[in-house]
């Protein structure tokens, strides 16, 4: 199933509703808040600024933390992160007038266990596996570790493709660089390997303060997840053995 961006980049939610966020235990139902277990309150720091001459709703800061459940598997999900109050303006028509709505709008930050931005192939080795799970958890709160996460999800899968690690100069083994050993894997694979550069690329800019924005990185795990699948997913190789034997034999497979 291809990553949904367009649902991973509406990060904010209200009280009444939240985004389809899909349980990562079941990787099946939809999440809800539970009322009872969502709490916010304006932070110190906010308060103070209530004395401001110019203060106005839109100073408030808030923290929050609560619980969502799954509606398939009963599953919870405990959360954190932040809000303001934002605001709308309406035009009623009857009355000539312009009409001001303020309302609370909450930023997840934190989320245990983390949520699945996308199903990783079942025949993807854990150890790259859980390196690219272990990214999901910085996608709400640090961008740049979340690349990073990613990036080294690259090396390990260049070892799991026994692409080499070091080379030999003046007679001293010396480490090669990720880029050097994904243009060593092009000789392998070559349409794989241009997916895999354009995501070391997308790693590298993490190392620049703000420079990455989540589209950034949600585009970066497209690419991963389309390699993996590539790499792992055997259903076009049976499907070739299949095809050939039967077109080899002119009829049905022979079977034993």
């Amino acid at each position: 199933m291809a990553i949904e961006i367009k649902k991973w980049l509406k990060n904010s939610f209200s009280k009444n509703k939240i985004p389809d966020w899909t349980c990562p235990s079941c990787n099946n139902g939809y999440l809800k808040i539970i009322p009872a277990e969502f709490h916010f309150e304006e932070t110190t720091e906010s308060k103070g600024w209530h004395s401001h001459d110019d203060w106005g709703p839109e100073f408030i800061r808030y923290r929050f933390h609560g619980t969502l459940k799954c509606k398939n598997c009963d599953d919870f999900i405990a959360f954190l992160g932040r809000g303001s109050v934002d605001w709308s303006q309406y035009y009623d028509d009857i009355g000539d007038r312009y009409y001001e709505n303020y309302y609370d709008i909450f930023y997840p930050e934190f989320f245990k266990p983390s949520l699945k931005l996308f199903d990783v192939h079942t025949n993807c080795p854990e150890s790259i596996k859980d390196e690219i799970e272990a990214s999901f958890s910085f996608f709400w709160n640090d961008l740049a570790s979340c690349a990073n996460k990613i990036r080294i999800s690259l090396e390990l899968l260049m070892d799991n493709q026994k692409v080499k690690k070091t080379f030999e100069h003046a007679g001293q083994r010396k480490k090669l660089s990720l880029h050097k050993r994904i243009e060593e894997f092009k000789n392998m694979k070559p349409e794989i390997a241009d997916f895999l550069l354009a995501i070391k690329w997308i790693g590298n800019t993490g190392s620049h303060v703000g420079k990455l924005e989540k589209i950034d990185i949600l585009e970066a795990y497209e690419l991963l997840d389309h390699s993996i699948n590539l790499l792992f997913d055997k259903t076009e190789e049976k499907l070739k053995k299949i095809t050939k034997e039967i077109n080899k034999r002119k009829g049905v497979r022979k079977r034993k």
